[in-house]
């Protein structure tokens, strides 16, 4: 395929909300077409196998690039078919998400009209920026900033920072630009879902090194952020950040989700403990991050299951 080229296998299926990625060969797409979705898929393939996933999502394009080149080229290529589109999800493709949760993120944006949220990283992942980790006893909080890694967009507002974003800043420090353009005044407009978690798998997970670094190493990543900052005259959000609210859970579901955190932080540590020459500042579990994924699904099914029992009786 060309650059050019756009499969689009929609046919007369028609939904508001959309999921874009830049898609490598060690992807974890399979975990977000699971089940009843209500987006759909945009797929961009920048590996080397011919028609890799073409089959995987409603539209597909191969081409190399980072997700927001790929999305600023398909805004300057394809403008007619993002234009239907009332959200979009721009998500790296290693996520560890269900489509029933994305779903979910979807539908709270609507609810809420919110700019841009995130869902909270479970802490059986990467958690690169504190005030994204999960906070078991909160439904959301309020916040003025998201990672690049999973943002979710209000359409009108991801239009407004692809009319003026620079490809050449790749990857690292987006959110500091996309922030800017959002303004000042963000209370109540850009959040972090507790209620739904996924997990930003370790690097060493996918052969030790992510995929995209094949595209800029770290160093030029990080030359690349400090210079378009300067360039463009933005503000650094990667140092503070600020909590505004929190919604919190009723109180049964607080005990619960909680006691499921402390479990699972407590099943890590103790892993941890048995691992040798790991730095304790920088865990990474000995076990596949899928086994992880579906390990606190399943104690997050039964903790609720009994909370319905106890709510009945």
């Amino acid at each position: 395929m060309t650059d050019m080229q756009l499969l689009d296998g929609r046919g007369q299926r028609r939904t508001p909300y959309l999921v874009f990625t830049s898609a490598g060969d060690r992807s974890n797409l399979n975990s977000w077409l699971k089940g009843s979705r209500n987006f759909d898929l945009w797929i961009t393939y920048y590996g080397d196998q011919n028609g890799r996933f073409s089959d995987a999502g409603e539209l597909y394009n191969a081409r190399k690039g980072s997700k927001f080149q790929n999305l600023k080229f398909a805004y300057k290529t394809w403008a007619g078919i993002l234009a239907a589109y009332e959200a979009v999800m721009v998500m790296d493709d290693d996520i560890l998400i269900s489509a029933e949760d994305i779903n979910s993120l979807f539908e709270l944006r609507k609810h809420l009209d919110l700019w841009v949220l995130q869902p909270a990283f479970s802490p059986f992942g990467k958690i690169t920026f504190p005030i994204t980790r999960v906070q078991p006893r909160c439904e959301l909080r309020y916040t003025d900033f998201v990672e690049m890694t999973c943002p979710l967009f209000r359409k009108d507002k991801l239009d407004k920072f692809m009319s003026i974003y620079d490809p050449a800043l790749v990857g690292y420090g987006i959110e500091s630009w996309f922030l800017e353009v959002l303004g000042q005044n963000l209370e109540g407009k850009v959040a972090v879902v507790d209620k739904v978690t996924c997990i930003n798998p370790y690097d060493r997970f996918r052969g030790g090194v992510r995929e995209i670094t094949s595209l800029l190493s770290w160093e030029l990543h990080r030359a690349n952020y400090w210079e378009t900052i300067s360039k463009y005259s933005i503000a650094d959000k990667l140092d503070v950040q600020r909590e505004f609210q929190a919604v919190m859970k009723p109180l049964p579901m607080q005990v619960l989700s909680r006691f499921k955190y402390v479990l699972i932080e407590a099943y890590i540590r103790a892993r941890h403990l048995l691992i040798k020459g790991w730095p304790t500042f920088s865990y990474e579990p000995s076990f596949s991050s899928n086994t992880a994924y579906i390990r606190a699904r399943h104690m997050a099914s039964l903790l609720r299951s009994r909370m319905s029992k106890w709510r009945s009786a």
